[in-house]
């Protein structure tokens, strides 16, 4: 009986034995030793999902113990300001724009980078921005406050004109040569301009995009700082006048592909495809650059049949229009410090632009000035150097308005492209809208000079 005993006692230990290798074979720690970061995210698919994944793979890979989950929805804000107001926020989160950021700093939702619980790496982080990123991108992540609240994981350009290169067009070409170019194409089917203004839930935007480029490179950066600050009328001559260009360049009969309508419909993130046809829809694309997806392949080429010229500008000095994707803290930890701190490294700056060459770009200098000067796709080369040169960089305008006046916007432009006619209305209400949205003016820091050892040249 005895011997029983003892026979039941050694498979036992054999069993947990073996339990216990197999455990150590699946990776030596349960999934419970890793903490999990949760991110909400606006990028829900295509390459910008893709892109976004491989720099938390990046930083999984450094960082065994820490997982990084991200939530997309193209309903960024709306979720984020629901999940704050009900206590839900997550770990970290990409704030829709600048505005968005100042008015979660003021409700204090926001865990300053310089209040990190480790501060000598809060320290670092800040020191860091401060010394290797743009004026504009150490400004915004300010918002409006003596604390840094944001890193930029992705920088845009939007002060690009694409084109396919059958037109006759020059890097130092005019905005009329442009126009004309693209005119001489407005026949047998075929259209100047590619335009898509449908992206729910902030449709319009694109058409912003249009409208603040304008302003900027007819009227200059004072005019520029102080429309989005919220000192300059809807009704000023300025404004008036960049609503107008707008209109005569894709208001025009034949001016866009399939006509208002279509672009009020089309997807912004279809918009370009004919662009890429082989035998193109359209032969201009303004900002970023939106490529087709790799299940609708384009047999073009960058820099043989399709290239890019800076818009063009009637101003003494060079300036851009950029945008930012810029990551905040809502929750406090020692693992959300340690991604924080690696996006605005240069490893994770660097792999977003090498993915997407054409299209993303680093607001880390040191990352700029080396695609600028060693990247293989020359178009991104050129880019960088364009973001290198010293240029003054415009934060996007409606981006960096309150909210109110934001949406209000995106939504004047889908009624004048739907009606042209309707200007000085829509101007009208617009105005009405700057009273409220601005109780006084802001100041955004949307265009801050170069700093010192970068004067645009």
């Amino acid at each position: 009986m005895m011997r029983h005993k003892r026979q039941a006692a050694l498979r036992l230990l054999l069993v947990l034995t073996l339990l216990a290798g197999s455990a150590s074979c699946l990776g030596g720690s349960s999934t419970s030793d890793r903490r999990v970061l949760t991110i909400l995210t606006p990028w829900t698919g295509g390459d910008e999902k893709d892109s976004f994944q491989a720099v938390i793979d990046a930083f999984e890979a450094d960082n065994h113990d820490i997982t990084v989950h991200a939530s997309p929805t193209r309903a960024l804000d709306q979720v984020l300001r629901a999940g704050v107001q009900k206590g839900e926020e997550p770990d970290l989160a990409v704030v829709a724009n600048p505005g968005a950021l100042r008015s979660y700093a003021q409700q204090n939702a926001l865990v300053p980078l310089d209040g990190f619980q480790n501060k000598a790496l809060g320290d670092e982080l800040v020191a860091q921005l401060k010394s290797d990123y743009d004026p504009l991108w150490y400004r915004l992540g300010e918002a409006g406050t003596k604390h840094q609240y944001a890193v930029v994981v992705k920088a845009s350009v939007k002060s690009l004109i694409w084109y396919n290169r059958e037109l006759a067009i020059r890097p130092d070409s005019s905005w009329a040569d442009v126009v004309a170019a693209g005119r001489s194409k407005a026949h047998q089917g075929r259209t100047p301009w590619c335009l898509a203004m449908a992206d729910p839930p902030n449709s319009g935007w694109p058409g912003t995009d249009w409208i603040e480029d304008i302003l900027l490179h007819q009227s200059g950066v004072g005019t520029y700082t102080d429309w989005v600050d919220g000192k300059l009328e809807w009704k000023s001559p300025e404004v008036v006048a960049a609503w107008q260009t707008w209109g005569q360049t894709v208001a025009a009969p034949d001016a866009i592909r399939g006509g208002p309508l279509t672009a009020l419909l089309t997807s912004y993130g279809e918009g370009a495809y004919p662009f890429f046809t082989a035998t193109p829809g359209c032969y201009l694309e303004h900002g970023a650059l939106v490529t087709p997806d790799p299940e609708t392949p384009t047999t073009l080429v960058s820099g043989k049949d399709y290239d890019f010229l800076a818009f063009p500008n009637s101003q003494s000095t060079s300036t851009y229009e950029v945008s930012g994707d810029l990551v905040a803290m809502f929750r406090d930890s020692p693992e959300a410090e340690r991604f924080m701190v690696f996006l605005a490294s240069r490893k994770a700056q660097q792999i977003w632009p090498e993915r997407q060459p054409e299209a993303a770009f680093s607001a880390n200098r040191t990352v700029t000035k080396t695609l600028a000067q060693g990247a293989t796709n020359l178009i991104a080369r050129r880019i960088n150097q364009l973001l290198d040169s010293g240029a003054t960089l415009c934060f996007d305008a409606s981006d960096t308005m309150p909210s109110a006046m934001s949406a209000a916007f995106n939504h004047a432009v889908l009624e004048y492209l739907n009606d042209p006619t309707r200007l000085d209305a829509i101007l009208a209400d617009l105005e009405k809208v700057r009273v409220d949205a601005y109780p006084q003016p802001i100041q955004s820091s949307v265009c801050p000079p170069p700093s010192s050892g970068q004067e645009a040249k």
